[in-house]
């Protein structure tokens, strides 16, 4: 099964925190207003995004991991090689970017807006639904349905970040509708694509999942809708500036280029393709990561917990990301792999309704009600 995979190291940034607090609340009270269609014409004031967001969250990162994949070119990323790429950096990325929802999870659930049920009894029917159907001839067939929820998880999630950081000091219902349109139109051909480009790739072969190839027309109607969808975000932008004149902020057009350029290229580009999976990937992770670390810290501190200010920012993501990563390890490599001595199928089916279990709690645990 296809799994979220990304590395990275250290870099010298900023902590930059002091608008932090403010720009998130803010935001994030915009984006769950604007879902809803609540959003009226007003006049707004944002703070710039901090070093930490643009680097980790906007960017997700990319400018750090990205030169080393196309150092490391198809061949080694292909072959197993000295180092089992795939399986470290899903150790070191997808796996704690998985756990890091849980975080989020467990607050929610305290505070009453999310059910309990949602937790571990969701996981548990997960699990008794994958376990039932490894019995039907229809098990490949659904991982693979799995895995196509993936690659619309992985493009909404983008959708979510432009919502955040996209928001202008003039924004109403209109510019809400604009950008929905403008990211969904391209969500088509990027998904399809992806499955295409798998099918090429594998040269028509299944490996635990079913790769499809679809008529050229049908990808060529797709890729003209797509180009409908980026006709629609400049449209968006130039509203948008027109409106704000001097205030206009980038930051929305800046997210929608990442969110098509990265997966364009992860998914499209056959060339590319061990390159671009990995990075698409990375990148995918480390965003969510980052951005589950900003909205806890963010919230935290505003309930009084201030020692989490005298940490540097850049210093208290790590020491997260380091946790996140000790529990994904161990439950992922150690706890369910010692169970295939008792139950074969131990790791694949608890491992897969892992995956499918952190795509049904996102789908509840970003909704407007859910709040900041």
């Amino acid at each position: 099964m296809l799994r979220s995979t990304a590395m990275l190291h250290p870099t010298l940034l900023p902590a930059c925190d002091t608008d932090m607090s403010t720009a998130i609340d803010r935001a994030e009270h915009l984006l769950h207003e604007a879902e809803s269609g609540r959003v009226q014409s007003n006049t707004r004031t944002f703070a710039w995004p901090t070093a930490f967001e643009w680097f980790f969250v906007i960017g997700g990162g990319l400018v750090l991991f990205l030169p080393f994949i196309l150092w490391m070119g198809e061949n080694e990323l292909r072959g197993a090689g000295k180092i089992q790429w795939y399986f470290w950096v899903s150790a070191l990325i997808s796996a704690p970017h998985v756990y890091s929802t849980y975080v989020r999870q467990y607050r929610k659930t305290r505070e009453g807006k999310v059910s309990w049920l949602l937790g571990v009894p969701s996981y548990l029917a997960i699990v008794l639904g994958l376990w039932g159907i490894s019995f039907t001839p229809y098990f490949v067939e659904t991982i693979t349905a799995v895995n196509v929820w993936q690659s619309y998880h992985y493009l909404r999630q983008t959708y979510g970040i432009g919502c955040l950081y996209g928001s202008q000091a003039n924004f109403d219902d209109m510019i809400r509708r604009l950008r929905w349109w403008s990211y969904h139109l391209c969500f088509p051909y990027l998904i399809l694509s992806r499955w295409d480009t798998l099918y090429e790739a594998w040269q028509g072969a299944s490996y635990n999942i079913i790769p499809v190839q679809f008529d050229d027309m049908l990808m060529r109607w797709l890729m003209l809708m797509m180009f409908g969808g980026i006709y629609v975000q400049l449209v968006l932008e130039a509203v948008l500036l027109y409106r704000n004149r001097w205030k206009y902020r980038p930051t929305g057009l800046i997210c929608f280029a990442m969110f098509l350029g990265v997966h364009y290229y992860g998914f499209s580009v056959l060339s590319h393709f061990q390159r671009g999976f990995f990075a698409v990937t990375i990148f995918h992770s480390l965003q969510y990561l980052a951005l589950i670390w900003v909205l806890e810290r963010k919230h935290y501190i505003s309930k009084g917990v201030r020692w989490l200010e005298l940490v540097p920012n850049l210093v208290g993501f790590l020491m997260f990301w380091l946790v996140m990563f000790v529990l994904g390890f161990g439950w992922e490599q150690k706890i369910t792999i010692s169970l295939n001595h008792w139950w074969t199928m131990a790791s694949t089916i608890l491992l897969a309704a892992i995956s499918v279990h952190h795509y049904v709690v996102d789908s509840f645990l970003w909704r407007r009600p859910v709040g900041s």
